[in-house]
């Protein structure tokens, strides 16, 4: 959803007491070198999956790695996380600065998208306008899930202006038909 305009880094260093030769997502990391796992065509994704509950977790609380810099969208993790995360070093990322946002933009959380969930509908919309692209200095994008799940735009997704270009993205058109129990959430930011 947002990143500086700035290069986007995730950098992990090799801390482990037995000095050896470590694995994240395939990469090696001997010991005391550091790594900047979006380098290695890591998405964002994968880091934020890998931190809840994948190799990133059990690699921090065994004490083999140390976050030597993350400045990667960790804005939907609850307040337990954005703990577990403060404690191994994380602090951009994971909360808005007031003084960011200029008053000229708000988030929106856990938004419920508009549409019927009928194992045919593809089309869904926003209750408001949301920003995709650049506003300023910040890149925003949409963040759905579906069932727990985060997907990917232009993959399982893609956003459209249905009152066409320039007048605010609105809708959604997914690759696939929810059911009619599916859960179907978005986080986005919006202008003021």
């Amino acid at each position: 959803m947002l990143n500086g305009l700035g290069t986007t880094v995730f950098i992990v260093k090799n801390i482990s007491s037995e000095r050896k030769k470590l694995r994240l997502f395939n990469i090696p990391i001997y010991y005391g070198e550091e790594r900047n796992l979006l380098a290695f065509n890591i998405t964002e994704s994968d880091i934020r999956d890998s931190l809840l509950k994948g190799i990133l977790f059990k690699k921090l609380i065994c004490n083999e790695i140390s976050i030597i810099k993350s400045n990667i969208n960790l804005l939907q993790f609850d307040d337990v996380q954005k703990f577990f995360l403060k404690k191994y070093g994380i602090t951009e990322g994971i909360e808005i600065n007031e003084n960011q946002m200029c008053n000229t933009f708000c988030f929106k959380q856990n938004i419920y998208l508009l549409g019927k969930k009928n194992n045919n509908n593809r089309v869904f919309t926003t209750p408001e306008k949301f920003i995709n692209g650049i506003y300023y200095n910040h890149l925003f994008h949409i963040l759905i899930r579906h069932n727990g799940r985060e997907l990917v735009e232009t993959i399982d997704f893609f956003v459209y202006e249905s009152n066409g270009v320039g007048n605010g993205f609105d809708t959604i058109i997914l690759n696939f038909s929810p059911k009619p129990r599916s859960i179907l959430v978005a986080d986005y930011a919006i202008k003021l």
